[in-house]
């Protein structure tokens, strides 16, 4: 089955669609090894794509790591530091609280409160400098995101499968992370 036309514009067969529904069920949910090839070679070439669309320059010269904990901070407005933590277990508490600290004290993009109630815990909260650099990832990262979808081509049928995979996904990686975010209505 062809996913990728001779002219480089993306196709979606139904069929795959489908095809992937009855692997599942079949497989009790494990996903085939062509799938995760398919996952992982479509992350790549969306890296790719940002990083060149980027010239070398990122939005207000965060790292990835600090664009992500602003993107994080948002979703709950407030975030403890400890809170972050959890959701970077390969990196050190030492290295989040560095990163920030330089978010708060270098960029001024996020600020600091201790918790009266418990001055061992600092709560973080984006600026509203914070905030206007997260609109500009947004934007960034929406206009990408425009150019994926639609390079799938699907049909409106296909798109509404293709959301409750993209959303199943989603509640996987939430309950993965005990991440309780909440959603843009769609």
């Amino acid at each position: 089955m062809e996913v990728i036309s001779g002219d480089g514009e993306g196709t979606w067969q139904f069929g795959c669609v489908l095809g992937y529904i009855n692997k599942l069920e079949k497989s009790g949910g494990n996903m085939s090894r062509t799938t995760e090839v398919l996952i992982y070679e479509m992350a790549l070439r969306v890296r790719l794509y940002m990083s060149s669309i980027k010239s070398g320059k990122s939005i207000a010269d965060l790292s990835d790591r600090e664009t992500l904990i602003l993107e994080l901070i948002a979703t709950k407005e407030h975030m403890s530091i400890s809170e972050i933590c959890k959701l970077y277990p390969t990196v050190s508490n030492s290295t989040i609280s560095t990163t920030i600290t330089k978010l708060w004290r270098d960029k001024k993009l996020v600020s600091k409160t201790i918790l009266p109630e418990n001055q061992r815990s600092t709560v973080v909260g984006l600026t509203d400098a914070g905030k206007k650099v997260l609109e500009e990832v947004r934007k960034t990262q929406s206009e990408t995101f425009k150019k994926v979808s639609h390079s799938l081509g699907l049909s409106s049928e296909q798109d509404e499968f293709f959301q409750l995979f993209i959303k199943n996904a989603i509640t996987f990686f939430d309950k993965k992370l005990g991440l309780k975010i909440s959603r843009p209505a769609t």
